[in-house]
């Protein structure tokens, strides 16, 4: 359940973004400046983690596995829904500085993401 809550999450806010950036570029500048975007980003995570998880009932979870299984899920899946909502290739990188790393590394950073994926996963079902 705390996956399906997370994926949620992740989704709604990439879901959100891509399309305000798609539809309404004069509004994106100003929400999505880079402060902005981070506040928003961690807002959502602490009304996951205060609201879902930490006092899910179904098993014990430690709360560092809570976050790490966040952050690992949210980096294999934000870019690509992102960018299928935008309208671009799902594989698509921009030239933000994370976008040149992530590019300069090519198909293994694809498996790094799907690597530390399958981890958020198994630390979000509670899988040791």
């Amino acid at each position: 359940m705390l996956l399906f809550y997370a994926i949620s999450f992740i989704c709604g806010e990439s879901i959100t973004e891509g399309l305000i950036l798609r539809h309404c570029p004069a509004v994106s500048e100003i929400l999505f400046l880079w402060w902005a975007q981070w506040l928003i980003a961690i807002g959502l995570f602490a009304i996951w983690l205060f609201v879902f998880a930490l006092p899910f009932d179904g098993y014990y979870v430690p709360t560092w596995k809570l976050i790490a299984g966040f952050v690992f899920v949210r980096f294999l899946i934000f870019d690509v829904v992102w960018n299928l909502v935008r309208g671009v290739k799902w594989n698509y990188y921009g030239n933000k500085l994370y976008d040149r790393i992530m590019a300069s590394l090519g198909s293994f950073g694809w498996f790094l993401k799907a690597i530390w994926g399958i981890v958020g996963t198994c630390f979000l079902m509670g899988i040791n």
